[in-house]
C-alpha cells in the first residue's frame, strides 16, 4: 500500500522500461534536452498505463506519469549516468555505456538501484538519515527541477 491508500501499480520493470526510454530520447539528442520534452517524448513511446495516466488523489491535477519518469531519473543522477543542469538533462557517456550494456529492463534497473545505494552509503550521516525521512529530498529534488525549468 501506498500512502495515499492506493497499490504501488509500478513495477521494477516499469521503471526499467521507462529508464530505457529517457536513455533512448536522450541518446538521441547528445547535447541534451529541456526535461518536459523528455518526459514527452518518453510518453510518446511508452505510454502510460491507466494509473500512471491519472492524478494523484491529494494533488488533482497532478498526473503520475510525469512524476514517476522524474522521480525514477534521481538514481541514474547519483550514479553518474544522467546529468539535470536548469531543467536539461544530459546522457553521460557512462549512461550511453550503460543502456548499451543493460538491454534487460530489469538488469538496468538493478544496477542503477546498486550504484544508488553506493552513492547514499557516501554520504554524510546526517544526509543518510534525511533520504529515509518522510518528507523525501526525491520529492525536493523533483520539485526544484521543475521551478528550474519554468524560470
Amino acid at each position: 500500500m501506498r500512502g495515499d491508500g492506493q497499490v504501488a501499480e509500478v513495477t521494477r520493470k516499469r521503471t526499467g522500461e521507462i529508464l530505457q526510454a529517457v536513455f533512448a530520447v536522450l541518446e538521441e539528442h547528445p547535447d541534451g534536452l529541456q526535461a518536459r520534452r523528455v518526459i514527452q517524448e518518453v510518453e510518446r513511446r511508452l505510454p502510460p498505463t491507466p494509473f500512471e495516466q491519472s492524478d494523484y488523489p491529494s494533488t488533482p491535477g497532478v498526473r503520475r506519469f510525469d512524476k514517476i519518469v522524474r522521480f525514477n531519473t534521481i538514481a541514474p543522477v547519483k550514479a553518474g549516468w544522467l546529468v539535470k543542469s536548469k531543467g536539461q538533462w544530459i546522457l553521460t557517456e557512462e549512461g550511453r555505456l550503460a543502456a548499451k550494456r543493460f538491454q534487460d529492463p530489469l538488469e538496468l534497473r538493478r544496477e542503477v538501484s546498486r550504484l544508488y545505494q553506493v552513492w547514499r552509503r557516501n554520504q554524510p550521516e546526517e544526509a543518510s538519515a534525511s533520504l529515509d525521512s518522510a518528507s523525501s529530498p526525491a520529492s525536493a529534488t523533483s520539485a526544484l527541477e521543475e521551478a528550474e525549468e519554468t524560470a
